[in-house]
This record gives C-alpha cells, sequence and structure tokens, in this order.
C-alpha cells in the first residue's frame, strides 16, 4: 500500500486564537509578542504580514513598519489547550497522529483512506469540522511523504488544501523554487543560485557529490528531497527523550539582542510544556547554526532540575556566550532540554550529582 501523509498546520495560530478570544481584532493587524526593548514578534497575522512583518522580527522593527498593529501578549497555556482540543478531534478521525508543535502536526492515513479521493474528502471534513468546532482555520497537504506533504500545505495558505498523488508528485515539485524545501533559506538558495539552481527540477539534475560539498549531510537530504524520496514515518508513540524548539531566521541575525529574546521566548514555550507534562529537566543544550551551514550545540547539565522559563532562558543565554554568536551571522537557534524527571516531593534529594 502506498504511503499517504497529511500535514496539517494551523493557520496563523496565536494570532487566530487571540482574535476568537476577542473578535474586536479581527481583521487587524495582530503582533503577538512582548513590548520591551529585546522583545520579538512571536506570531501576526495575516493582516500584518502585509507590511512586511513576519515571526522572529524584533518587535520594534515590525512596529515601524506596521504602525497601527495591535500587539498583545503571548498566553502560551491558552494556546495549548485550544491545541489539545483541536488534536483530540484529530486523533479521533485519523488516530496516526505525529505532533510537531502546538499548530503543527503529520497523519498517516494510508489505511484510513484507500484512494486519493477518499483523501481529499478527509482533509474537507478535518477542515470544516476544526473551523465549525473552534472557530479556526488550518492548511492540510497530502503527498506520498512529510516534506512533499508540509511544502503542499504551504503553498497556498491561509485555508489551502491541496493534494499531490503520487503519480504527480515529481511534475508537482519540478517548477517549485528550491526555498520551499524545509530548511533551505536566504544562505543556501544564494549558494544554489550560485551553481544555477533555482528550481527543485534543477536541484534534481544536481550530481550528489556537488550537494554534499556545498551543504554536507544536508545536501544528500536536499538531493533526496528533489527527487520526492523521504522515506520518515509519523511516529505516533515513542519515549519522549528530549523537548526542543529551534527557529531558523528569515534573514541572518547578528543582533545580540535579537538573539537573547528568542531564546526567552522559546524559553517559555518549553517551561509551559514540562508545566503541562509536569517534568523537570536537568540537562539544557542550545544548537546555533551560522550563515555557513556551520551548526555547534552546547550544553549544561545539573544536579537540581530546571522546569522554570527564566532558569532555562538564563542557562541557554550562558551557553550562546560560548558560541561565536556575537561575531558571526546566525540562521537558526534552537533550545533542547532532557534528562526529564518527575518534580520532587519535599524533603527529597536528587537521584543523582552531576
Amino acid at each position: 500500500m502506498a504511503q499517504r501523509i497529511l500535514h496539517l498546520d494551523m493557520d496563523a495560530f496565536y494570532a487566530s486564537v487571540e482574535v476568537l478570544d476577542d473578535p474586536k481584532l479581527a481583521g487587524k493587524p495582530l503582533l503577538v509578542g512582548g513590548r520591551g526593548p529585546r522583545a520579538v514578534v512571536a506570531a501576526c497575522s495575516y493582516e500584518a504580514r502585509k507590511f512586511g512583518v513576519h515571526s522572529a522580527m524584533p518587535m520594534r522593527r515590525a512596529r515601524k513598519l506596521c504602525r497601527k498593529a495591535v500587539v498583545v501578549k503571548p498566553r502560551m497555556d491558552r494556546y495549548r489547550d485550544v491545541s489539545e482540543l483541536i488534536f483530540q478531534y484529530v486523533c479521533e478521525e485519523a488516530p496516526l497522529v505525529e505532533r510537531m508543535s502546538v499548530d503543527e502536526a503529520y497523519l498517516d492515513i494510508s489505511h484510513k483512506t484507500r484512494t486519493d479521493a477518499e483523501a481529499l474528502e478527509l482533509g474537507k471534513r478535518l477542515k470544516k469540522e476544526i473551523r465549525g468546532r473552534f472557530g479556526l482555520i488550518c492548511s492540510i497537504g497530502i503527498a506520498p511523504c512529510k516534506f512533499a506533504a508540509k511544502i503542499a500545505s504551504d503553498i497556498e495558505k491561509p485555508d489551502a488544501l491541496v493534494l499531490v498523488s503520487e503519480k504527480d508528485l515529481l511534475s508537482f515539485l519540478a517548477p517549485l523554487s528550491v526555498e520551499c524545501i524545509p530548511g533551505v533559506g536566504k544562505i543556501g538558495l544564494k549558494k544554489l543560485q550560485a551553481i544555477g539552481v533555482r528550481t527543485i527540477a534543477d536541484l534534481r539534475s544536481q550530481h550528489r557529490g556537488t550537494l554534499t560539498a556545498l551543504f554536507g549531510r544536508w545536501g544528500m537530504r536536499m538531493y533526496d528531497f528533489a527527487r520526492g524520496i523521504d522515506p520518515r514515518p509519523v511516529v505516533t508513540e515513542r519515549e519522549q527523550k528530549s523537548l526542543g524548539t529551534e527557529l531558523t531566521f528569515d534573514e541572518d541575525v547578528r543582533d545580540w539582542e535579537t538573539l537573547c529574546s528568542t531564546l526567552e521566548h522559546q524559553s517559555a514555550r518549553l517551561a509551559a510544556v514540562l508545566r503541562e507534562t509536569k517534568r523537570q529537566a536537568s540537562t539544557v543544550m542550545l544548537k546555533v547554526r551560522y550563515a555557513n551551514f556551520e551548526e555547534v550545540k552546547r550544553q549544561q547539565s545539573f544536579a537540581t532540575p530546571l522546569q522554570d522559563a527564566r532558569e532555562i532562558r538564563d542557562v541557554a543565554q550562558e551557553l550562546l556566550k560560548r558560541t561565536e554568536a556575537d561575531m558571526r551571522p546566525v540562521r537558526l537557534l534552537g533550545i533542547a532540554v532532557s534528562g526529564f524527571q518527575e518534580p520532587q516531593q519535599p524533603g527529597e534529594l536528587p537521584l543523582f550529582e552531576q
């Protein structure tokens, strides 16, 4: 049986939940984020995006681009509550679900739908029910593999429903810009354009060795993606050994305050999940990918586990100081926590010292 993957992505999720709770915000350019001097945009409505605003942009710059924007403070607990309700319903329709974040998931619908027509009907039903039950819109892409399904969900946003059949996969990918491939940022695009690669069809004509020389192991993945090859399964049950969040910036970042603000937002997201799942983490890891795709990781472990956002942020920012982020442009920044433990009861001692 051919694999059929559905990628579900809630459109402008944080901003949409804010409009759901306060209908007066509907139709207005909305920015979700802090107001401090180091604040960044956590999310923005499509009305705000028309002014060139995007997530991870410094809030000061976003407000200059969109002077009529309404700024609201993120409410991570509220977003997570809404997400839980949505995915409870989604799992009823298609139990093989791999959640990637509060607003994104892959569904393996290979056994649920025998034909593309049935898959399309399932996509329509999901969109209709999510709008009707929760007042929110989503975009859905359906394809024979994960990366193509993700591209399909993004290509006609918002409120998209795009199905790519197995026989049409290569022709669907061929004319698309290589920017559509997840992970190809502005620096990667410039490298590809320098060797005459602008579309996925162009990429398909490149030798594996050429791409590996330019991008390392990621070049091998790009070589396969160009040919519609992505064997990654939808993983529904696994012991979660780590929890992380990362962001690929639209433009390489050289500003230290922006990096620190991004870490603050990411720490808050991780802390919210730890609280919700009643866990603490004994290790914090920082990942930095520079503009040339070189990647470094720094981590620190503790005898007393962490759960507080400020503690995670402080550790991450100290780890950032052990990189060259203050001297080299950064294209990706991320934090992960691991070494999970249940919260200690009063009087208990740590299980180990490090």
